[in-house]
């Protein structure tokens, strides 16, 4: 039923799109199309065989296709869609995956996508569709209908990274096999939604969405992972909710974003124990003299009501703008109360943009986590620690 719904409601949005022009006339508008592509290559020293680092070169690609077409009354109608590749740690595909490997009764955190227990993957590259949207924008402000990201990932604020894809916290691509921090408050992934966002007025801008079922896997997150014998929330009815700050203080150099955001969710599991999930989250980020620092907070519940089964996590960053040259430091820590998993991370480096098609960085990163392990009758826990250098290569049109 809720699949036949927001099908019913993309095809209604189709419908209006295409009925737009028949009562204002727009301009003529273009189809563009853009693409990134990111190599990161490591030697990452790991000694846990529980926790292995990523073997060979990790990839991501992405094409993003777009067209507005602004009419007479003002509106804009656009259209937008993207899809991507890519090749992360084979045991943690889409930052989800396996920590540990024996560990009983295995749960998946709906934060994350992370499980203390069960096989451990061996996933090799893979292809999402990331968006499949229209959107309409006004006076009023901008709604989005489809396959997309939420206001709490869209209006978001968040803490700096020297890589594009390989960081320290929130990874696109984890060549450490460890991280564990993910900030990022969304639990949907690029699941079919709707969501509107009011214009932004003396730098304030709100927004909400609602997703019928949180069911369509990402590049970055995967809010159906579980495999047999693994209980996950099985998250609906999902609600996001979020307020943001965007401001120039062009006499003082001075920029400055900041977020706070929410949501809530449902849970479709059969499995006793998982209720309703509900997440808070928060960011600031400051720029000033070629200086960009930042720091992002996420607390959610992980849709467990047995007990503390929380998920809290912190990142930070600071870098500095140099002409050219990039170069900072980061670290993120986090904590899983259903899983048993807690770990954190860092990473110092440096990246230089080539051309304006060509960056390359080159960076030292650490991840430790400390993750339950089914040792005897009993259980106990076990820790794992890699490090190495990554060196990150990318090219876009």
């Amino acid at each position: 039923m809720r699949r036949a719904i927001t099908l019913a409601a993309l095809g209604a949005g189709t419908a209006f799109g295409a009925a737009l022009p028949a009562f204002a006339q727009a301009a003529d508008g273009e189809w563009q199309a853009s693409f990134e592509a990111t190599l990161v290559g490591s030697a990452i020293n790991d000694e846990n065989p529980l926790a292995p680092a990523s073997d060979g070169l990790l990839a991501s690609g992405v094409v993003t296709v777009t067209r507005s077409d602004t009419f007479d009354n003002g509106l804009t109608l656009g259209w937008r869609g993207e899809a991507r590749y890519e090749r992360d740690a084979p045991s943690r595909p889409a930052f989800a995956g396996v920590l540990g490997g024996l560990a009983l009764p295995v749960l998946v955190g709906p934060a994350t996508g992370l499980a203390a227990g069960g096989a451990l993957l061996d996933e090799d590259g893979f292809a999402t569709i990331e968006a499949a949207s229209v959107s309409l924008e006004g006076p009023w402000g901008e709604g989005v209908l489809g396959l997309d990201s939420g206001v709490a990932a869209r209006l978001d604020a968040r803490a700096p990274t020297v890589l594009r894809k390989a960081s320290a916290f929130s990874p696109g691509l984890d060549p450490t096999g460890l991280g564990v921090t993910r900030a990022r408050n969304d639990v949907t992934g690029s699941s079919a939604k709707v969501t509107y966002m009011t214009p932004r007025w003396l730098g304030l801008r709100a927004g909400a969405s609602y997703t019928p079922e949180a069911n369509q896997r990402s590049a970055d997150f995967d809010p159906e992972f579980g495999g047999p014998g693994q209980g996950r929330a099985e998250l609906e009815n999902v609600w996001e909710g979020a307020v943001s700050f965007a401001r120039q203080f062009a006499e003082r150099d001075l920029r400055v974003r900041a977020a706070v955001t929410y949501s809530h969710a449902d849970s479709g599991s059969a499995l006793a124990g998982f209720g309703g999930y509900e997440a808070w989250g928060a960011g600031l980020e400051l720029e000033h003299a070629g200086w960009t620092g930042g720091v992002r907070w996420l607390s959610s519940n992980n849709a467990w009501e047995s007990g503390n089964g929380d998920y809290e996590a912190w990142e930070a960053g600071l870098v500095h703008q140099a002409g050219e040259w990039r170069v900072g430091i980061e670290g993120g820590w986090a904590e899983d109360r259903l899983t048993g998993i807690e770990g954190s991370s860092w990473l110092v480096g440096a990246s230089r943009k080539i051309t304006d098609n060509l960056e390359v960085g080159a960076a030292w990163t650490s991840a430790d986590a400390d993750f339950p392990v089914l040792l005897s009758p009993s259980a106990s826990h076990t820790n794992a620690s890699n490090d190495g250098l990554v060196i990150e290569l990318t090219v876009r049109n």
